[in-house]
């Protein structure tokens, strides 16, 4: 692809992106507010959800945020009767997090919300468009993560 034409696509991406996640993002805060979670929030209780019992450290770090911000969403998620706390079996200075039943049930209910409003926004394009989209989807993320 040329520059001038790389630059156009480039610019038209900026342009259309922006729509696409606050849309996104639209559907998906309605979902969030009713289950009074924040996007930083969901995101820990999933980050939790993957990796089933999770040290504080690995938490702020795969969110990219301080120990502080961490330990402040997860103490909010513990107040919210989602996560508990439970001693490393092997050492007990290490505090690992874990979701309660009730976390599961939330985590599931957005995960769900989250699915429908992917589902709303691709239900237009036929299942070859939604294929290569994926396709394309993936090349980037490679791209940006140097696989």
């Amino acid at each position: 692809m040329s520059e001038k034409k790389l630059s156009s696509f480039s610019q038209e991406v900026l342009d259309i992106m922006p729509y696409i996640v606050r849309g996104m993002f639209r559907k998906h805060k309605d979902q969030l507010g009713r289950g009074l979670l924040s996007v930083p929030q969901f995101l820990s209780l999933d980050l939790i959800d993957r990796n089933k019992a999770i040290p504080m450290k690995d938490i702020a770090k795969e969110l990219n945020v301080s120990l502080p911000a961490a330990t402040g969403i997860v103490e909010r998620l513990y107040k919210l009767g989602l996560v508990k706390r439970i001693a490393d079996s092997q050492d007990r200075r290490i505090i690992k997090i874990i979701l309660t039943p009730k976390g599961e049930r939330v985590l599931e209910n957005t995960r769900r919300a989250r699915r429908e409003a992917v589902e709303e926004a691709f239900s237009s394009l036929t299942n070859k468009e939604r294929k290569i989209y994926l396709e394309i989807l993936k090349k980037v993320k490679d791209n940006i993560y140097g696989k």
